[in-house]
């Protein structure tokens, strides 16, 4: 059984500050296969921090972590040292790596946001089993304001105009996180040029397109819809501001789904 994390963001920066150090983002790469393909987007590895001394700097801190599966398997707990509850598979269906949003550390195990239904499931992992990364970026969807906020180590950097879902389909709310990225063969189709798959699922579909009806942020072939609530649940971007986004965020990274 998974449980339900009640913050609405994770709050663990204190807890991994003097234990942490992180890279920069990475890009996203293009592929050029005839099948849709998850594009690099995972988060900069974190080294653990030096020996502390009087001449060196404090170890950065960040908003929110990644943590990204080693083995081919991740076995996943109710609790520390509690009843296994699910494996998941690593890499996702799709090829993306398997990542995971942390909430929580206790000792060498981490409760993480899992991309599994019901929405806003959470599960123990063995630190062991993950590499953690800092996340400087965070993503709020603001649902009757139609805006993608962009925020960076919680400073608002930008704001997006968006479609939603309509009323018998709509966003769901919560926490959710970057799942995979993918860039679909056909950029001019109705995902646009890049796509990210969120954690979350529509509560309203059980499945989409033959497959689950995973909650995404992406691109569109009709721009003139953005403003409006017109999709199955995804978030719809222009086309320039999805690219510019799949350039800059890594996987993990938190989307706050409110109002």
């Amino acid at each position: 059984m998974t449980t339900k994390v009640r913050s609405p963001l994770p709050a663990v920066a204190a807890v991994l500050a003097t234990a942490l150090l992180a890279a920069g983002c990475t890009s996203a790469r293009s592929d050029t296969g005839s099948e849709p393909r998850p594009v690099a987007g995972g988060s900069p590895t974190v080294s653990p921090a030096p020996t502390a001394g009087p001449s060196r700097p404090p170890a950065p801190t960040f908003p929110a972590y990644a943590a990204q599966a080693k083995p081919a398997k991740v076995a996943v707990y109710a609790a520390p040292n509690g009843r296994l509850s699910r494996t998941i598979a690593n890499p996702l269906p799709s090829g993306a790596p398997l990542t995971f949003l942390l909430a929580h550390r206790s000792g060498d195990w981490l409760q993480v946001y899992l991309p599994t239904r019901p929405n806003g499931s959470s599960g123990w992992v063995r630190a062991a089993d993950v590499t953690l990364a800092g996340l400087a970026y965070r993503l709020d969807v603001q649902t009757g304001a139609h805006q993608l906020r962009l925020y960076r180590l919680g400073q608002l950097v930008r704001s997006y105009p968006i479609a939603v879902g309509k009323a018998d389909t709509p966003t769901p709310g919560g926490t959710f996180y970057l799942k995979e990225l993918i860039r679909p063969t056909n950029g001019g189709g109705i995902y646009g040029p890049f796509a990210f798959g969120l954690s979350g699922f529509s509560d309203a579909l059980a499945s989409f397109g033959g497959g689950e009806a995973v909650i995404g942020l992406h691109g569109t072939n009709d721009e003139s819809s953005i403003g409006r609530d017109v999709s199955h649940g995804c978030i719809r971007l222009h086309n320039a501001d999805i690219t510019a986004l799949s350039k800059l965020l890594p996987l993990g990274t938190p989307v706050r789904i409110l109002a």
